[in-house]
Protein backbone atom coordinates (compact mmCIF):
# COMPACT_ATOMS: atom_id res chain seq x y z
CA UNK A 1 0.00 0.00 0.00
CA UNK A 2 1.38 3.15 -0.91
CA UNK A 3 0.72 6.61 0.91
CA UNK A 4 0.31 9.82 -1.45
CA UNK A 5 0.95 12.18 1.55
CA UNK A 6 4.26 14.21 1.43
CA UNK A 7 6.49 13.70 4.28
CA UNK A 8 8.67 16.76 5.65
CA UNK A 9 11.57 15.20 4.42
CA UNK A 10 10.34 15.72 0.85
CA UNK A 11 9.66 19.63 1.96
CA UNK A 12 13.65 20.18 3.30
CA UNK A 13 14.83 18.67 0.11
CA UNK A 14 12.73 20.75 -2.11
CA UNK A 15 14.31 23.47 0.10
CA UNK A 16 17.45 22.78 -0.26
CA UNK A 17 17.35 21.81 -4.21
CA UNK A 18 15.44 25.28 -4.74
CA UNK A 19 18.04 27.27 -2.39
CA UNK A 20 21.57 25.45 -3.63
CA UNK A 21 20.32 26.08 -7.43
CA UNK A 22 19.74 29.54 -7.67
CA UNK A 23 21.43 33.01 -8.13
CA UNK A 24 21.51 35.24 -5.46
CA UNK A 25 18.30 37.47 -6.05
CA UNK A 26 18.91 40.55 -7.31
CA UNK A 27 19.27 44.22 -5.82
CA UNK A 28 15.55 44.73 -6.20
CA UNK A 29 14.60 42.23 -3.65
CA UNK A 30 11.30 41.31 -1.95
CA UNK A 31 12.21 43.26 0.81
CA UNK A 32 12.43 46.35 -0.49
CA UNK A 33 10.08 46.20 -3.54
CA UNK A 34 7.09 43.76 -1.53
CA UNK A 35 6.76 41.50 -4.29
CA UNK A 36 7.52 38.14 -4.27
CA UNK A 37 10.10 36.31 -6.00
CA UNK A 38 10.30 33.50 -8.30
CA UNK A 39 12.43 31.54 -5.06
CA UNK A 40 9.76 32.88 -2.79
CA UNK A 41 6.95 31.22 -5.17
CA UNK A 42 8.66 27.81 -4.83
CA UNK A 43 9.41 27.37 -1.21
CA UNK A 44 6.05 28.43 -0.59
CA UNK A 45 4.12 26.02 -3.11
CA UNK A 46 6.36 23.31 -1.48
CA UNK A 47 5.09 24.12 1.89
CA UNK A 48 2.02 24.33 0.42
CA UNK A 49 2.63 20.24 -0.59
CA UNK A 50 4.01 18.70 2.61
CA UNK A 51 1.81 20.17 4.97
CA UNK A 52 -0.98 17.99 6.41
CA UNK A 53 -4.49 18.96 5.34
CA UNK A 54 -6.06 21.64 7.55
CA UNK A 55 -7.01 20.58 11.29
CA UNK A 56 -9.29 18.35 12.30
CA UNK A 57 -11.49 20.29 15.43
CA UNK A 58 -10.71 17.67 18.60
CA UNK A 59 -14.42 17.27 19.13
CA UNK A 60 -15.06 15.87 15.95
CA UNK A 61 -12.44 13.13 16.44
CA UNK A 62 -14.23 9.88 17.19
CA UNK A 63 -14.67 9.08 20.56
CA UNK A 64 -13.18 12.01 21.46
CA UNK A 65 -12.96 11.32 25.13
CA UNK A 66 -11.21 8.40 24.57
CA UNK A 67 -7.27 8.09 25.71
CA UNK A 68 -5.94 7.64 22.27
CA UNK A 69 -7.63 11.22 21.26
CA UNK A 70 -6.38 12.56 24.27
CA UNK A 71 -2.82 11.69 23.36
CA UNK A 72 -3.54 13.09 19.59
CA UNK A 73 -4.40 16.30 21.20
CA UNK A 74 -1.54 16.56 23.79
CA UNK A 75 1.43 15.44 21.04
CA UNK A 76 0.45 15.95 17.39
CA UNK A 77 -0.61 19.27 17.67
CA UNK A 78 3.13 20.04 19.05
CA UNK A 79 3.78 20.01 15.51
CA UNK A 80 0.94 20.43 13.52
CA UNK A 81 -2.69 20.43 13.06
CA UNK A 82 -4.82 18.01 14.48
CA UNK A 83 -5.40 14.83 11.87
CA UNK A 84 -8.65 12.93 11.63
CA UNK A 85 -7.71 8.99 12.16
CA UNK A 86 -9.32 8.60 8.34
CA UNK A 87 -6.39 10.57 7.13
CA UNK A 88 -4.78 7.18 6.56
CA UNK A 89 -5.51 3.14 6.44
CA UNK A 90 -4.57 0.96 8.86
CA UNK A 91 -1.93 -0.01 6.87
CA UNK A 92 -0.60 3.21 6.76
CA UNK A 93 -0.67 4.34 10.21
CA UNK A 94 2.06 2.47 12.18
CA UNK A 95 4.46 3.49 9.48
CA UNK A 96 3.24 7.27 9.82
CA UNK A 97 3.61 6.97 13.62
CA UNK A 98 6.66 5.50 13.93
CA UNK A 99 8.16 8.37 11.50
CA UNK A 100 6.57 11.24 13.55
CA UNK A 101 8.01 9.63 16.90
CA UNK A 102 11.72 9.30 15.43
CA UNK A 103 11.19 13.15 14.14
CA UNK A 104 10.18 14.25 17.43
CA UNK A 105 13.00 11.90 19.54
CA UNK A 106 15.58 13.98 17.03
CA UNK A 107 13.83 18.01 17.99
CA UNK A 108 16.62 19.76 20.06
CA UNK A 109 15.22 19.78 23.80
CA UNK A 110 15.18 23.63 23.67
CA UNK A 111 11.80 23.70 21.44
CA UNK A 112 10.33 22.12 24.21
CA UNK A 113 8.42 19.18 21.81
CA UNK A 114 6.67 16.28 23.96
CA UNK A 115 7.56 12.85 23.07
CA UNK A 116 5.30 9.88 24.09
CA UNK A 117 6.35 7.15 26.15
CA UNK A 118 5.99 3.14 25.15
CA UNK A 119 2.57 2.99 26.58
CA UNK A 120 1.42 6.24 25.16
CA UNK A 121 2.43 5.37 21.66
CA UNK A 122 0.83 1.95 21.83
CA UNK A 123 -2.76 3.38 22.56
CA UNK A 124 -2.22 5.98 19.90
CA UNK A 125 -1.75 3.31 17.51
CA UNK A 126 -4.78 1.49 19.08
CA UNK A 127 -7.09 4.77 18.57
CA UNK A 128 -5.98 5.17 14.90
CA UNK A 129 -5.66 1.89 14.03
CA UNK A 130 -9.80 1.48 15.19
CA UNK A 131 -11.04 4.97 13.48
CA UNK A 132 -8.67 4.79 10.36
CA UNK A 133 -9.52 4.94 6.68
CA UNK A 134 -11.60 1.69 5.49
CA UNK A 135 -10.11 1.04 2.28
CA UNK A 136 -12.49 -0.37 -0.44
CA UNK A 137 -11.28 -4.13 -0.61
CA UNK A 138 -13.73 -5.66 -3.06
CA UNK A 139 -14.39 -4.14 -6.39
CA UNK A 140 -16.06 -0.83 -6.69
CA UNK A 141 -19.93 -0.82 -7.80
CA UNK A 142 -19.98 0.08 -12.01
CA UNK A 143 -21.70 3.41 -12.73
CA UNK A 144 -21.39 7.34 -13.66
CA UNK A 145 -18.68 9.01 -11.53
CA UNK A 146 -16.79 5.43 -11.00
CA UNK A 147 -13.77 6.69 -13.32
CA UNK A 148 -13.62 9.84 -11.73
CA UNK A 149 -14.12 8.84 -8.20
CA UNK A 150 -11.24 6.51 -8.44
CA UNK A 151 -8.82 9.32 -10.19
CA UNK A 152 -9.25 11.59 -8.15
CA UNK A 153 -9.29 10.16 -5.00
CA UNK A 154 -6.48 7.89 -5.63
CA UNK A 155 -4.44 11.48 -5.88
CA UNK A 156 -3.89 11.38 -1.90
CA UNK A 157 -4.64 8.19 -0.48
CA UNK A 158 -6.40 4.76 -1.02
CA UNK A 159 -9.73 4.72 -1.94
CA UNK A 160 -12.20 4.46 0.75
CA UNK A 161 -15.06 1.60 1.02
CA UNK A 162 -18.38 3.74 -0.35
CA UNK A 163 -20.28 2.28 2.69
CA UNK A 164 -17.73 3.95 5.10
CA UNK A 165 -20.41 6.52 5.09
CA UNK A 166 -23.86 7.07 4.65
CA UNK A 167 -25.62 8.33 1.83
CA UNK A 168 -26.74 11.69 3.95
CA UNK A 169 -22.66 11.90 4.84
CA UNK A 170 -21.01 11.62 1.71
CA UNK A 171 -21.47 15.36 0.22
CA UNK A 172 -19.95 16.57 3.32
CA UNK A 173 -16.59 14.14 2.96
CA UNK A 174 -15.82 14.85 -0.53
CA UNK A 175 -16.67 18.22 0.00
CA UNK A 176 -13.65 18.41 2.48
CA UNK A 177 -11.27 16.35 0.54
CA UNK A 178 -11.69 18.54 -2.19
CA UNK A 179 -10.54 21.64 0.03
CA UNK A 180 -7.62 19.39 0.95
CA UNK A 181 -6.44 18.80 -2.91
CA UNK A 182 -6.60 22.80 -3.00
CA UNK A 183 -4.25 23.14 -0.17
CA UNK A 184 -1.84 20.08 -0.88
CA UNK A 185 -2.13 19.97 -4.27
CA UNK A 186 -3.23 23.27 -6.09
CA UNK A 187 -5.94 21.63 -8.20
CA UNK A 188 -9.31 20.38 -7.51
CA UNK A 189 -11.96 18.55 -9.85
CA UNK A 190 -14.55 21.27 -11.18
CA UNK A 191 -17.49 21.35 -9.75
CA UNK A 192 -19.79 19.34 -11.90
CA UNK A 193 -17.32 16.25 -11.40
CA UNK A 194 -17.44 17.14 -7.40
CA UNK A 195 -21.20 16.44 -7.64
CA UNK A 196 -20.65 13.15 -9.97
CA UNK A 197 -18.56 11.66 -7.53
CA UNK A 198 -20.97 12.77 -4.68
CA UNK A 199 -23.68 11.14 -6.73
CA UNK A 200 -21.63 8.02 -7.32
CA UNK A 201 -20.77 7.53 -3.05
CA UNK A 202 -24.10 8.13 -2.54
CA UNK A 203 -25.62 5.59 -4.67
CA UNK A 204 -22.70 2.92 -3.97
CA UNK A 205 -23.80 3.67 -0.06
CA UNK A 206 -27.11 2.90 -0.05
CA UNK A 207 -26.12 0.37 -2.17
CA UNK A 208 -24.45 -1.23 0.28
CA UNK A 209 -26.39 -0.94 2.97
Amino acid sequence: MRTRFRTWSGLLLGLALVIGCQEPPPPESPSTTGQASPVDDLVLASARIALPPPGTAPSDLPDPNAEGAQLLRQYCTACHALSSPQTHSATDWPVVLRRMWLRTEGVAAQYDVPVPNAAERKVMLDYLLEYALEVSRSELPRGPGRALFVTNCSRCHELPDPSQHTETDWAAVVIRMRQHMVQMLRLSPPQAEVQEIILYLERASKAAS
